[in-house]
This record gives structure tokens, C-alpha cells and sequence, in this order.
């Protein structure tokens, strides 16, 4: 017997030794599961259980010491318990799909830190309900995140500097769209499928045109001002001429 005890202490200590230099853990907070990204900032990457069981939930502005960067795709999505969210300052981004479906969060703060907003980051919530009740659109920090408007004429409003991904996606109904000077960045496929537009009129200030933000669309022409410093894969996909400044 001692020496099969013998045996099954060595077997632990070895497997003890393998995880300590192999086995990766995943990180916890009391609330979030969550990773470092490479610049040395943690990403939050899901709920916990208890994440999952409390009705307010503050993301901290640090864990480990360390600045949270972003909340991280879909962490709390389908989360039906949640009704309240605090985001700490110095946040700066919430991915797509972040609150999708979380139906009975009624309350989000967001500080100014926030910089970018997802696709479908805040769908189907009572907070987003309640947003765009009584407005057209639903503008984060200086971000587009939702249009309400489905046909017709839509003026993006003066001072929104983002539109974020999927924005306008296959609203086919609306036939002019007008961007203003202040937009510097458009978010992937914000245009895309947009089939009732004769035309698009990029503002000279635009700097970001990310991945197939006018996409599949009827336009056959569109010109690039020279102050755009980042065009994204198959941004322009299907369009004839695109010309640049």
C-alpha cells in the first residue's frame, strides 16, 4: 500500500509540474471572466455564474492592477437577470452583440471614454426601447450606433464623428442618406446592401472606411477625398469606378 501511495503522489506532483508550465487558467473577477490583450490591458471575455445572477453589474475600470480595455463580443448576451450597467471611465470600446437580447436591462452608463460601438450592441433591450422612443437614431459618444428609419431621406446628424458597423445594413428603403462634415470614420458594412441609394457623398474629413462599408449596393461611382488614410477590405465591393482623390 505504501508504495502505491508512493506511485499516485509522484503521478500528482507530475501533473502538478505540467499544469504550473502548460495548463492555461482562465482568468476570473468576482463577475467576469477576461483575458490580456497585447498591449498589457484586459479584455472582458464573458460573465461568471454569479456574473450571470446579479441584476446590477459595475465593469471596473481595472482588474489585476491592470486598465480594462473593452468589453469583449456578445459578454452579455441573452442575460435576462441584468437590468443595470455601470461601465467604469477609461473604458474605451464595447464590441458587437456586447447586450444583444439582454430584454430587461433597462439602465446603461456609459462614460465619455467610449470611443466604439458595435453591431447590434445594445438590440433588443429595454434600454435601447427607451432611447429611440422619442429619436430616429441612437448616438453614443459621438458614434451612430442605430438608425430607427427605415425609407425616405435620413440626415445623419452634425457632430456624430462614427458610424458604426452595420448602421445602415440592407435598409433598402432609404434612398438618400446625407453624411456631414464632422464623420471621420465608417464602421464595416454601415452601407452595405443599401440598394435605394442613387448616390453617396463622402465629407472631405472622412479618414477610416472600414471593411465592406458600401458593399453590394446599385451605385456604380464613388469618390474617396484625399483625407481618407484607411480603406478596409472590399470596402467598395461592386462599384465600378471608385476615384480617388
Amino acid at each position: 500500500m505504501i508504495k502505491g501511495r508512493r506511485i499516485i503522489t509522484s503521478i500528482m506532483l507530475v501533473l502538478a509540474i505540467v499544469c504550473m508550465s502548460g495548463c492555461k487558467k482562465t482568468p476570473k473577477a468576482a463577475t467576469f471572466t477576461y483575458e490580456e490583450n497585447d498591449a498589457g490591458n484586459i479584455v472582458i471575455t464573458g460573465l461568471t455564474d454569479k456574473g450571470r445572477a446579479d441584476a446590477k453589474i459595475i465593469v471596473p475600470a481595472t482588474i489585476d492592477g491592470k486598465q480594462v480595455e473593452g468589453i469583449g463580443s456578445g459578454v452579455f448576451r441573452d442575460d435576462t437577470t441584468v437590468t443595470e450597467v455601470v461601465i467604469s471611465d477609461g473604458i474605451s470600446y464595447i464590441a458587437e452583440n456586447v447586450f444583444l437580447s439582454c430584454y430587461n436591462l433597462k439602465t446603461i452608463e456609459i462614460p465619455a471614454s467610449v470611443n466604439s460601438v458595435g453591431t447590434n450592441a445594445f438590440t433588443d433591450t429595454q434600454w435601447e426601447y427607451d432611447q429611440l422612443a422619442d429619436k430616429d437614431e441612437l448616438i453614443v459618444n459621438e458614434v451612430l450606433c442605430k438608425v430607427k428609419k427605415e425609407s425616405g431621406i435620413y440626415n445623419i446628424p452634425d457632430g456624430v464623428k462614427k458610424i458604426a458597423s452595420g448602421v445602415f445594413y440592407n435598409k433598402e428603403g432609404i434612398t438618400e442618406i446625407n453624411i456631414p462634415d464632422s464623420i471621420e470614420e465608417i464602421g464595416a458594412y454601415a452601407f452595405a446592401g443599401c440598394k435605394g441609394l442613387a448616390e453617396v457623398k463622402l465629407p472631405s474629413g472622412v479618414k477610416r472606411i472600414e471593411y465592406g462599408a458600401f458593399s453590394d449596393m446599385n451605385i456604380s461611382e464613388i469618390i474617396v477625398p484625399k483625407s481618407v488614410e484607411y480603406i478596409g477590405n472590399e470596402a467598395f465591393e461592386g462599384i465600378e469606378n471608385v476615384i480617388k482623390q
